[in-house]
Formats: structure tokens, sequence, C-alpha cells
């Protein structure tokens, strides 16, 4: 094994074993932000189907809010899944808002792009330490 691997191996274990499970009644900074994070995303559809933004189906937008209500509700009761999905989603966003740079034709586009990878990243790097802590069993 190299040396690199093992010293870094070793630092992992160690974080591992200073992890604390997460209790029933804890909602860290970074799950507070993401329940609000969905929540925010939902009402946004919301508003957006009652004044007919887009070309998409409103039926479309509902479902999304909808899906997002439910990934809001998952999270807060703690369900592993949940935060694993809403994870994903942040992930996609963050990639697609830093791609959508290369080809932003104006200022707005820039900005819009830049603010999306500044809320998501936070939320998404703070969830990390979410899921390890509920996935340690209890002590």
């Amino acid at each position: 094994m190299p040396d690199g691997y093992s010293r870094s191996r070793q630092r992992a274990d160690e974080v591992r074993a200073q992890l604390e499970p997460l209790g029933p009644d804890e909602w860290p900074l970074g799950l507070r932000l993401a329940i609000a994070l969905a929540l925010l995303i939902a009402l946004a559809n919301i508003v957006g189907v009652i004044v007919s933004a887009g070309s998409q189906s409103p039926f479309l937008g509902l479902a999304f809010a909808l899906l997002m209500v439910a990934a809001a509700a998952g999270m807060w009761q703690h369900s592993y899944l949940s935060i694993l999905g809403f994870e994903a989603l942040l992930a996609v966003g963050i990639i697609y808002a830093a791609l959508s740079l290369l080809l932003a034709s104006s200022l707005l586009g820039v900005l819009i792009s830049v603010a999306i990878v500044a809320v998501c990243a936070p939320v998404f790097w703070l969830l990390i330490r979410v899921m390890a802590r509920l996935q340690v069993p209890p002590k």
C-alpha cells in the first residue's frame, strides 16, 4: 500500500470514529438549509404555475413542486434516501449551472448561473456530513 494512501485512510478512519449518530431531534444547519431550499423551490414552481411562466405544462410544475415538498418532508424525518435524492438534484443543478457559464450570452445569464452555484454548493457540502452521521450506528 502506498504511504500516501495509508495516511489518507488513517485520517478517514479517525474522522469516522469521531462522528456522532444524528439524533431524532437534531437538525444540523445543512439539513435545515436543504429543507428550506426544497420548500423555496416548491413555492417558486407553484408561483410559476399560477402566473403561467414558461412554456411547459402546469402539471409538470405542480408535479415538481409536489416532489420538492415530499423531499422536504423526507429530509425532515431524517430519511437517508430523501437526502441522497436531494443531494443528487443539487449536484445536477450545480453542474448544469457551471456548464451554463460557458454559453452565457448576457450578464444576467452569468449572474443566475453563479447564484445557483453559490446557493447549492454550500448546501451540498453541508449535507455530506449529515449523511455520514445518519449512517453511524447508535452507540
